[in-house]
């Protein structure tokens, strides 16, 4: 799969977003969701870009469900976001922050990022998804991003992945 700099803005321009959504785990600890469906992505630099974005540490899980046909993945793809809500586990007991990014099919994937409200708000997260946007751009060009500045004052909490 090849990805140009052209092909990086309708991947931002036309994506189909689910608005970020807050929700209760069991284990009481509150969390911001965010699901996107983005194409033409190239996974190892999108991950490079979190990288610069909230460090080295950053770690994306990259699943292939091209195997499966689209309306099972759908229902995965909801299961799989249910079940993760509902297993989160308590503050200090596990993961603050955890992303994943789903193949689809050639050309399209869904990124699914939660994170806990105690590390950050709704619009810190948005605020780090452009800066990942940002970077993502620079790697394409072939250049060198660099980390934003205000990133850690966004993180409330440190990013255990």
């Amino acid at each position: 799969m090849t990805a140009t700099s052209e092909e990086f803005r309708p991947l931002w321009e036309t994506r189909r977003a689910r608005p970020p959504a807050v929700s209760t785990s069991s284990g009481g600890g509150r969390t911001e969701q965010f699901l996107l469906s983005l194409t033409g992505l190239l996974p190892l630099v999108y991950e490079q870009a979190w990288q610069t974005v909230l460090g080295s540490g950053f770690h994306l899980q990259v699943i292939d469900w091209r195997a499966t046909r689209p309306a099972v993945q759908d229902v995965r793809l909801a299961e799989r976001l249910a079940q993760e809500a509902a297993a989160w586990p308590p503050l200090g007991q596990g993961p603050e922050m955890r992303a994943t990014l789903i193949r689809r099919d050639e050309r399209t994937w869904s990124f699914a990022w939660r994170y806990t409200r105690e590390l950050m708000d709704r619009a810190a997260g948005l605020s780090l998804l452009d800066q990942a946007t940002e970077a993502y751009a620079v790697l394409l060009r072939g250049g060198t991003p660099g980390r934003g500045q205000d990133a850690d004052r966004l993180l409330a909490g440190r990013v255990n992945r």
